[in-house]
């Protein structure tokens, strides 16, 4: 592999960060107000099982205190609840409320709308190679230590 030099490699850091920021839309007044409560909701709703918070520590690559601040700020505007374990007091599940639920339903259009626009600009094939080349990408960051 060609060993590029700062200047090559920053320019190419910067047209992945005008990606992004292109991507990513400014949050609504109200309900789910940023892009990170937005994953965090639909984790836990598209699970197959109820997750636990290390659970989604380990899936959003946040940390833990990241983890509980967005867990009590989804309690307090009760979009989120906590169920907890019958054995054990300490510990617990979490569930998206009704109201949660609902805020999801209006939330996904006004977020999904930039990543549906890629997808009509570059077309299925192109589109759906871009997101297997970003998954592979993430599982190698991931599985390295980022």
């Amino acid at each position: 592999m060609k060993d590029m030099s700062w200047i090559e490699m920053m320019k190419k850091a910067q047209e992945i960060r005008l990606f992004t920021s292109l991507q990513i839309k400014r949050a609504q007044k109200g309900g789910i107000t940023s892009a990170q409560e937005l994953d965090f909701l639909s984790r836990i709703v598209l699970s197959d099982a109820e997750l636990t918070p290390l659970e989604l520590t380990v899936l959003t690559d946040l940390s833990k205190s990241a983890v509980s601040r967005l867990i009590e700020h989804l309690e307090r505007k009760e979009l989120l609840q906590k169920k907890y374990n019958s054995n054990d007091k300490r510990s617990y599940t979490l569930l998206c409320t009704a109201k949660g639920t609902m805020e999801l339903e209006k939330t996904y259009q006004y977020y999904l709308e930039p990543i549906y626009r890629l997808r009509k600009i570059l077309g299925d094939e192109k589109f759906e190679a871009l997101i297997k080349y970003i998954k592979e990408a993430n599982d190698l960051m991931m599985k390295n230590g980022r």
